[in-house]
């Protein structure tokens, strides 16, 4: 990626991609291909079939990239898309299959559609904000509570003092908090709007 674009905001993103910058897709296809593939698995069950639904989805809203003016119209319409086409996905397996019950998923669960959209969102936020932190934090970070491994361990691993580890761990999760405290706190509004329309 250029240099110049190092600084955008999503929204100089949005901005650039209506007006049909490449560099500007291949960011927003950063953003939110794993994050809406994970939206989709939750009908389909497959992890293949749900990669290509979210594949597809980029691909239709890049085609009406002069429609879609903001980050949060970008937004919406992809998701929208992916749940559209998921839905129509199933709706077809069911009636190739005649089997609805293995359309479903193999674990009982109460989530609702709109559940998973603000997991698959606040995903998004949290590997956004991920990606902000220091090399050296992020690693703490991710060790610490995604892969579940102890301060012992990762100081072993990492060759530092367990003193360091703990500090690091601390400076990435104040980062942390100060990154994700606006996006989180607005997370809903807009989703609720976002749901209703669908």
């Amino acid at each position: 990626m250029e240099a110049g674009y190092h600084n955008w905001t999503p929204e100089d993103y949005a901005a650039a991609f209506q007006h049909g910058d490449e560099q500007a897709l291949a960011f927003i296809y950063r953003e939110f291909h794993p994050v809406l593939s994970h939206y989709a698995h939750h009908w389909v069950q497959s992890r293949p079939i749900a990669e290509e639904i979210a594949s597809e989805a980029l691909i239709k809203t890049w085609r009406m990239h002069h429609k879609l003016d903001s980050y949060g119209a970008i937004r919406a319409y992809l998701y929208k898309t992916v749940r559209n086409a998921s839905l129509d996905s199933l709706e077809q397996e069911q009636k190739k299959a005649k089997l609805y019950q293995m359309a479903q998923p193999g674990k009982t669960t109460h989530d609702t559609p709109f559940d998973q959209l603000v997991r698959s969102e606040t995903y998004r936020i949290i590997h956004t904000a991920l990606k902000q932190l220091s090399p050296a934090n992020r690693k703490v970070i991710i060790m610490h509570y995604l892969e579940g491994k102890t301060t012992g361990q990762i100081a072993t691993e990492l060759n530092l003092h367990p003193s360091t580890v703990k500090t690091q761990k601390l400076k990435g999760l104040q980062a942390l908090r100060k990154k994700l405290l606006r996006p989180l706190l607005t997370l809903l509004y807009p989703f609720v709007k976002i749901f209703l329309f669908i």
